[in-house]
């Protein structure tokens, strides 16, 4: 019975443990699903939101820039108009030019180096040397002739955000170029991309950082203000950065960060539809992260030890009640109902496992028939029949005690197995029994003053014995000692 119960317990945790289990994943899996779907259409509407608002500002821009561009170029055109006066362009006094119209003058010679500029701090730079693709740019811009401006790009030397225009002198040999720095551009501060990479990360969770990015892979915003270049970072971003750059399209890839935290680098192409310039390609880089995730996934561990321990709780609830009916149901199985004592099948079953022992114990059985007790019924009743057998169960189970058990196999038969026995012990037992009969039968109740034992009993003398052996044997000394006059026990040996 108890390793029933131990058995029952452990099936019912198994079972809690296997169902929640598989509720929780399922449900763990399916919000893992979700999440990750939400996430996607935020980042949809995130980046549609940052492609929509340059879009925008690169449209105010370009209208309000019109009017800062004519007076730019009347500046380069009034300058070339002094080139064919004086072509000695290093003799230009180029302070007291920037001192009439207030802007960063440049001269670049067929090397698209800087010359001569207000702007000392760029002074000598080569453009043949630092940026290949921006050279090339130049030296078609030289040779055309004509008359460009560029949108807000970053300035080589100092990282900060300038807006660039060029002409050619008439011999093209040399490069003039008009430099205002956005900060003094009043269009620009209220209408610029960099409080898109600053605001946007504060409204979304999952967004860590935005950066506005220079087909040159110059920072031209960033959430973290910083400032810098592409080339600062690792291979995978140079990579992808490139290759967003060169394809035009979407580029993205993950990165472990730690025990379960996911980083998201995804490249976005844009271009200025407004002004096809060098300086207008772009590429807008977003970094997420799966916080969001992370944390409902942490809520539904939690909620998995909650039920997993409400269900441990229900499994241990349901055992006790399973145990007080599956009691009272084994009890009904392998006992007699009348005086609760065994019946015949669990002797069976009790006996077998005593004889399949390994130790060298023997075990004794005690037959013991009610002698006259079917006077009892005929004058009493059944009913004192009844409570008579009670009584004699119980005085039977006193006697057995912790030698062994008792056996009711039905009408007035009863036994005791003795698990560890002796001939003595067995004739002890035996004796008590008597005896116990015969003070009962002295006593005032005039049904047990009818009644006696006869005993038979045997003790294993071979380990090979079955029960059908000693049972055998045990009757034919019940039946000796009837056979003798009753009110006496008797030993049968093999």
């Amino acid at each position: 019975m108890k390793n029933l119960h131990i058995k029952l317990f452990l099936s019912l945790i198994i079972f809690a443990i296997i169902l929640v289990t598989v509720v929780t994943q399922t449900n763990r899996k399916l919000i893992q699903n979700d999440i990750q779907e939400r996430a996607k259409v935020n980042w949809s509407l995130i980046e549609n939101q940052i492609l929509d608002n340059l879009e925008t500002i690169d449209i105010v821009q370009h209208q309000l820039e019109q009017e800062l561009s004519k007076t730019v170029e009347k500046e380069l055109r009034q300058m070339a108009e002094l080139y064919k006066e004086n072509p000695n362009i290093l003799s230009w006094d180029l302070e007291q030019m920037k001192s009439e119209h207030g802007m960063e003058i440049y001269i670049l010679d067929d090397t698209n180096t800087i010359i001569h500029t207000t702007y000392r701090t760029d002074l000598g730079i080569s453009f043949k040397d630092c940026c290949a693709e921006f050279d090339r740019v130049l030296t078609q811009r030289r040779q055309s002739g004509e008359f460009f401006t560029e949108g807000i790009d970053i300035s080589t030397q100092t990282n900060e955000m300038w807006k660039y225009s060029y002409l050619a002198t008439p011999d093209h040999k040399y490069l003039m170029e008009i430099g205002i720095p956005a900060k003094e551009i009043a269009l620009f501060n209220n209408f610029n991309f960099v409080d898109i990479a600053t605001k946007l990360p504060q409204e979304y969770d999952d967004l860590l950082e935005v950066k506005i990015m220079s087909r040159a892979g110059k920072y031209l915003s960033g959430s973290n203000g910083e400032r810098g270049s592409v080339k600062d970072s690792d291979a995978d971003f140079q990579a992808a950065f490139q290759r967003a750059l060169e394809t035009s399209n979407i580029v993205h890839y993950d990165k472990q960060i730690g025990e379960g935290v996911i980083e998201t680098y995804r490249f976005l192409p844009y271009d200025n539809v407004q002004n096809r310039s060098y300086s207008t390609k772009r590429i807008v880089f977003l970094k997420y992260n799966n916080a969001t995730e992370l944390a409902w996934l942490k809520v539904n561990t939690q909620q998995f030890y909650f039920i997993l321990g409400v269900a441990m709780l229900t499994s241990l609830i349901a055992l006790v009640a399973l145990n007080l009916i599956l009691m009272k149901t084994v009890r009904q199985a392998e006992r007699d109902p009348l005086t609760g004592v065994y019946n015949r099948a669990t002797y069976l079953e009790q006996v077998e496992k005593l004889l399949r022992r390994t130790q060298q114990k023997k075990i004794g059985l005690l037959l013991f028939d009610v002698d006259n007790f079917k006077q009892v019924n005929d004058r009493y009743g059944h009913i004192k029949g009844d409570m008579v057998l009670v009584e004699l169960a119980k005085m039977l189970e006193q006697l057995a005690r912790k030698e062994g058990f008792v056996v009711r196999f039905g009408g007035d038969e009863f036994a005791i197995v003795v698990k560890d026995a002796t001939v003595d012990k067995l004739e002890r037992i035996a004796n008590e029994a008597i005896g116990d009969v015969r003070q009962r039968r002295e006593g005032s109740d005039l049904a047990w003053q009818l009644l006696s034992l006869s005993i038979g009993g045997t003790l294993q003398t071979d380990l090979q014995e079955t029960e059908r052996d000693l049972y055998s044997r045990a009757d034919e000394a019940l039946y000796a000692s009837k056979n003798a006059g009753k009110d006496r026990y008797s030993l049968k040996e093999l």
